[in-house]
């Protein structure tokens, strides 16, 4: 199942989600009756997962197409693209390493910065392999906010025995200005009983910091997605929605715009929808864009049937 459009198309302010939908399946049925003929084209839009229509999910490479996004129309910049590693995303997009890869992830970058806007800021996802050289390149053009190090949790099971084993992600946290939007608030973690009643002087009484949670540090020890994890797809290096969702929480404002260049298999996506954010994302394999598109459509589902069914879905993925 294509999960976008098989021709070139307009600026992404353009069509709606739905109209350029229904006007790709209507180009599929003409190109093939008599495969498609005793299916009307509106029965077949209608089969595709629902997206939200702040949400695109698009089937392009955002080298080529980020020309229709207009500067200073995003708020916030999740990206996750390949580490340089030789990963098999269904075509040669990880196949770069050294200078080749480096040159190819600055190319990138000075086309997704100016989209940017004044209070906008961005995470970058990479191995500790090339981290020092990106971050360098990023504080050349953007206010360097934390490095933050995901542990994966990744159980000790052997492995080399000539370093140290790797089990963590560096993330890169940047920002336009020093006037970044940021919000701790929804994204404190909450003090459990016992540490509560520990800081229970007059001298603590009335704390925000107490009440609502401390400052997420700049270490975050969330497992990875193993194979029998609930949230897992069929992707070699998804994340985990815990981790994207408390991105989208802190730094896009309710209502604000999300790019992701290289979409996967659409977690940022699934986020945005959850968490009230609009989104653009671009992934060149079709069948991390159907993935996305069912996960999206999912999600959207369980927010439009109210907190009970938010709440039971986020027990189950975190």
């Amino acid at each position: 199942m294509r999960d976008e459009f098989d021709e070139p198309q307009p600026a992404i302010d353009g069509a709606t989600e739905a109209e350029a939908t229904a006007e790709a399946v209507t180009a599929k049925a003409k190109a093939a009756p008599g495969e498609s003929a005793a299916v009307p084209a509106q029965a077949l839009a209608s089969a595709l997962p629902v997206v939200p229509a702040g949400i695109r999910l698009l089937n392009r490479d955002f080298l080529t197409d980020v020309v229709n996004l207009p500067d200073a129309s995003i708020d916030l910049i999740l990206a996750d693209p390949p580490y340089g590693l030789g990963k098999d995303y269904g075509n040669d997009s990880d196949m770069r390493s050294g200078d080749d890869f480096l040159d190819w992830t600055r190319g990138w970058l000075e086309l997704a910065i100016p989209k940017l806007n004044p209070t906008g800021s961005l995470y970058i996802f990479c191995t500790w392999q090339y981290a020092p050289e990106i971050f360098c390149f990023l504080k050349t053009r953007l206010t360097m906010v934390n490095e933050i190090i995901w542990d994966r949790r990744v159980p000790s099971m052997g492995g080399t025995t000539r370093r140290f084993t790797s089990v963590h992600d560096n993330i890169g946290f940047f920002a336009v200005s020093k006037d970044y939007y940021f919000d701790l608030d929804p994204v404190r973690i909450p003090y459990d009983a016992v540490t509560k009643k520990a800081r229970s002087r007059k001298l603590f009484e009335g704390s925000k910091w107490l009440e609502l949670g401390y400052n997420p540090k700049d270490v975050w020890s969330v497992s990875r997605l193993h194979r029998q994890h609930a949230e897992r797809v069929d992707h070699p290096t998804q994340k985990p929605l815990e981790i994207v969702e408390r991105m989208v929480l802190a730094s896009c404002p309710p209502g604000g715009r999300v790019l992701d260049p290289f979409m996967g298999s659409g977690t940022t996506a699934v986020a945005c929808a959850r968490q009230g954010r609009e989104f653009v994302g671009y992934e060149i394999n079709e069948s991390y864009c159907a993935i996305a598109r069912e996960r999206v459509s999912a999600a959207a589902s369980a927010v439009s049937r109210g907190p009970a069914a938010t709440s039971t879905s986020v027990a189950a993925e975190i």
